[in-house]
Formats: structure tokens, sequence, C-alpha cells
């Protein structure tokens, strides 16, 4: 596979697939809507941790380094707020 198209494979691929990821953020988000929703705020927190460190780590790929805070701490050594069940 030659250079061009390689590009041509990211270029055709790369854009729908922010796109599907930026729709499903929105559709996350209307879960915010308190009038219609409860949540666990702990497991929230622990949640957008998660999803931190892997945009983190998946734009290191890329070459984009953030730098990405909870709660003004780094997510790599932000502590877990909830609970965990142990069976």
């Amino acid at each position: 596979m030659t250079d061009q198209d390689k590009k041509s494979n990211f270029a055709r691929l790369f854009p729908p697939a922010i796109e599907k990821l930026l729709d499903r953020l929105r559709v996350v988000k209307q879960k915010s809507a308190k009038g219609n929703y409860d949540w666990d705020q702990n497991l929230v927190h622990d949640t957008f941790v998660q999803v931190a460190r892997v945009f983190a780590q998946t734009a290191d790929a890329f070459g984009v380094k953030f730098e990405v805070l909870v709660d003004g701490v780094e997510v790599d050594y932000a502590e877990p707020k909830s609970k965990r069940r142990t069976k």
C-alpha cells in the first residue's frame, strides 16, 4: 500500500469515526438533564476519569499531548470516588 493510499484511507475513515464519537458524547450529555435523570456522582466522576485517560492515550498515539485534569488532579493520579462492589 502506498503512502498516498494510506493517507486516502485515513482521510476517508477518520472524520466519520470522530463524528460518531462526538455524537455519542452529545447523547451522553443529554443524560445530565436533572429533570429526567438522577445519578451517582462518584460513578460519573470515575467514568469520566477513565474516559479522560483513554482520550489522552488516544491523542498521544497521534502525537497530540494533553494534560488532563479532573478536579485539579492529573487523571493518571486521580483517585476513584466510588466504592466498587465485591462479590
